[in-house]
């Protein structure tokens, strides 16, 4: 029985890798014990891709899938796809090729008069760079294979498209021919996959130094084992330089920011990160925290929610990635009680919902966030809202305040301030106690997604355990705010 493994060197996503690091292509290779954990955010972008490029088969239905078990038996969807060709088939997902020691799968093939029109499937709302290499590797394996390709497209996401009842996936993705591009860049593809697999035989890893490129176009899973050698206190955690600049220092030596010219330092942004870093401690400018917390009216109370970005509209008029707010929190400062008051739900709220949100939160003289509203137009347009709920908005607006503020305009800076965006990073970097939730959620990021599948009706999600999750989760968020609010109080009187 002949084996389902492939004896391919390279594949589309190992191709992209060597093109943006060669050394990130030969740890992969060799050393994938030295990869880092994968991020949340990035198992995110995994499944939405996968969804997207499920429901773009649509925009060419009845074709037959040749898509493999798993991804290690590619093998047996070469030889599938070979025989849906010679079968006649006309429509065929997943289709899979192998040449030059290369092996690809193509979202979409359909058989026209021409031959065959090739379309690679993205999640994404334009046409990058990236893409058009994917795009250009896949043509050349077809090409070798002795595929006779018309064209090669590219669909996307359509960003101006407005859910109205069912979706049209011809309305909903834009198909963009990028055979021009493809075809200038075929000798180019040739090279690149010679020096690829030479890369991949070395004895160790090629001597590629950290650069611009560990971030892009991917962040790449290696960056743990690559900068271990960068130490505390580098270039790099400064907040609010541009990367670019950082890179420029380290190439010319200089590696600590403390070694960074003084003049060359902004006096409220990176020189006070700087002199954080040399304390070991935090730097505070009481003058403007306090200014801040002056704003504080009384009784005040913390708001936290949630939304969700799908790539496939769930509700009517909504956009693809339109932040659909979902579930809501608020807890007054001075309840003894931790649990908040919870309004959650996983679609946004009906008009009744929403007016007793708002009511809950005109109770209080200050509504305090950690960064951005959410959406409240959206909310009052899909709610039908008359006037009376516009100005509660309104006035609602006029109370709230941004806590994340004199934690981003650099009136606190501490040392790692760089990585820290939530109430508990920021909390953590300034070695304060953190409430983690108990539950299985533990991010924002994982709550939004857990809402997002509720909202899609997926039967795989236990409902009740996963509003119990969320719940937690906002219990955790609303009383680390508090507890930062009440540091930042404390920093503001030292």
């Amino acid at each position: 029985m002949p084996s389902n493994k492939s004896s391919s060197v390279l594949s589309k996503s190992t191709f992209i890798r060597g093109l943006q690091c060669e050394k990130s292509l030969y740890l992969h290779k060799k050393r994938p014990f030295l990869r880092d954990r994968i991020s949340p955010e990035q198992l995110a972008k995994f499944s939405r891709g996968t969804n997207v490029g499920v429901y773009a088969q649509q925009l060419f239905p009845g074709g037959v899938n040749a898509a493999p078990k798993t991804h290690f038996q590619m093998a047996a969807s070469v030889k599938k796809t070979a025989e849906f060709m010679e079968a006649g088939e006309t429509v065929i997902y997943e289709a899979a090729f192998e040449h030059a020691g290369v092996i690809i799968a193509l979202d979409i093939m359909v058989k026209n008069e021409k031959g065959w029109h090739a379309i690679e499937v993205k999640s994404s709302k334009a046409i990058s760079e990236t893409y058009l290499w994917d795009a250009s590797l896949q043509y050349f394996v077809m090409a070798g294979s002795g595929v006779q390709v018309s064209d090669f497209s590219i669909a996307y996401i359509n960003t101006s498209f407005v859910r109205k009842g069912p979706i049209n996936p011809a309305e909903l993705f834009k198909i963009e021919s990028v055979l021009p591009f493809v075809l200038e860049r075929q000798e180019q593809v040739g090279q690149k996959i010679e020096r690829l697999k030479e890369v991949v035989e070395l004895k160790n890893s090629p001597p590629v130094p950290i650069g611009p490129q560990c971030h892009k176009p991917y962040p790449c899973d290696f960056i743990g084992h690559c900068w271990k050698n960068v130490p505390a206190g580098s270039v790099f955690d400064l907040k609010g330089m541009e990367e670019d600049q950082k890179f420029r220092y380290f190439e010319s030596g200089i590696i600590k920011a403390e070694d960074i010219p003084e003049k060359e330092l902004d006096e409220k942004t990176t020189a006070r990160q700087v002199k954080s870093m040399a304390m070991g401690q935090a730097v505070v400018d009481s003058k403007d925290l306090k200014a801040f917390l002056d704003r504080i009216k009384m009784p005040a109370a913390v708001f936290s929610w949630l939304d969700f970005k799908p790539a496939l509209p769930i509700f009517e008029v909504t956009k693809p990635y339109q932040s659909v707010p979902c579930s809501f929190a608020l807890r007054g400062l001075d309840v003894i009680e931790d649990r908040p008051v919870l309004y959650t739900t996983p679609a946004f709220p009906e008009r009744d919902m929403l007016e007793k949100i708002l009511d809950a939160m005109l109770a209080f003289e200050t509504i305090l966030v950690f960064g951005p509203q959410p959406d409240w137009g959206f909310l009052l347009k899909n709610a039908g809202a008359e006037d009376a709920l516009q100005r509660k908005v309104k006035l609602l607006l006029a109370r709230s305040l941004d806590l994340s503020q004199p934690f981003n305009d650099f009136s606190i800076a501490w040392p790692g301030m760089r990585h820290a965006d939530t109430p508990e990073e920021i909390l953590a970097g300034l070695h304060q106690p953190v409430l983690k939730p108990a539950g299985k959620i533990k991010t924002r990021l994982e709550a939004a997604l857990a809402l997002e599948k509720l909202a899609l009706g997926n039967l795989k999600e236990d409902h009740e355990k996963v509003m119990r999750d969320v719940k937690v989760f906002h219990s955790a968020r609303v009383s680390n705010t508090k507890k930062l609010l009440e540091f930042a109080r404390e920093l503001a009187d030292v």
